[in-house]
């Protein structure tokens, strides 16, 4: 079984050198530094904290968008060209195929965050990059089995990235809504809004706290130190396991 997972693996990961998924890296390396550096001549106080705050949201943001498209459209195109079906035709089980693939992406996702890292040490202290680099990994973590529970979910690319990309923003803000929620400007009792109260509370025990990885003030004011990892560990394996459950479970109950 090991040795089924490992070799999924390795051919995922050769599909993305194929697909120019590390190209497509550098060139937006390239493009960050551009940008970040032509915001920096723009700025006239607090020069390179303008330039680490733009240059780590938006790397931040490539990242998740780059890998979730790389997971989905990849994972679609096997099941498209008869690929899956021919790979459980052999003795192969659905789990070690599903791990084999999930351990491809975090090799993926890991080279994606450092790479990106490496530009952030030319305008940040080095420590607060590699907390921040770390963070990034975890983050990806999640968005790539969130990734593969939308796509065996929907079966379409339209339908999966809108749902991954959803959830993710959601993800971002539902801490921000829910203490909107709890201290209002206008206190109201009705019944509708202690319903809406609600609704947002499970919503905030149900979704990532994701507004805590990879925080652009760590790079910019230097606040973030080892222990601020502990908790993003705790709820990526939390939603690791989670996710990875309902993947599964769809997974198996599909018929090839």
């Amino acid at each position: 079984m090991i040795t089924q997972i490992l070799t999924i693996a390795r051919f995922t990961i050769i599909e993305s050198l194929r697909n120019r998924l590390l190209l497509l890296s550098f060139l937006i390396i390239a493009i960050s530094f551009a940008l970040v550096e032509f915001i920096g001549d723009l700025t006239i106080t607090e020069h390179r904290v303008t330039q680490v705050a733009i240059l780590g949201a938006f790397l931040r943001i490539s990242a998740v968008v780059m890998v979730t498209l790389f997971v989905v459209t990849s994972s679609l195109r096997e099941l498209q060209d008869k690929t899956l079906e021919m790979i459980m035709a052999m003795p192969i089980h659905r789990a070690s195929y599903y791990l084999g693939k999930l351990i491809g992406y975090f090799y993926i996702a890991l080279l994606v965050s450092i790479i990106f890292a490496l530009l952030l040490l030319w305008y940040a202290d080095s420590q607060q990059v590699l907390i921040w680099a770390i963070s990034l990994f975890l983050e990806l973590t999640i968005v790539v089995a969130l990734s593969l529970v939308m796509l065996f979910t929907f079966n379409q690319i339209p339908a999966a990235l809108t749902a991954v990309f959803i959830i993710y923003g959601a993800s971002r803000i539902v801490t921000s809504i829910f203490l909107m929620s709890q201290f209002p400007v206008m206190v109201s009792t009705s019944m509708a809004q202690k319903f809406m109260d609600g609704v947002i509370e499970l919503i905030t025990w149900l979704l990532p706290d994701l507004h805590r990885f990879t925080q652009t003030e760590w790079l910019a004011y230097n606040t973030a130190d080892w222990v601020t990892l502990l908790p993003l560990l705790g709820q990526t394996l939390i939603y690791l396991v989670f996710l990875s459950f309902i993947a599964l479970f769809d997974f198996y109950r599909k018929n090839f």
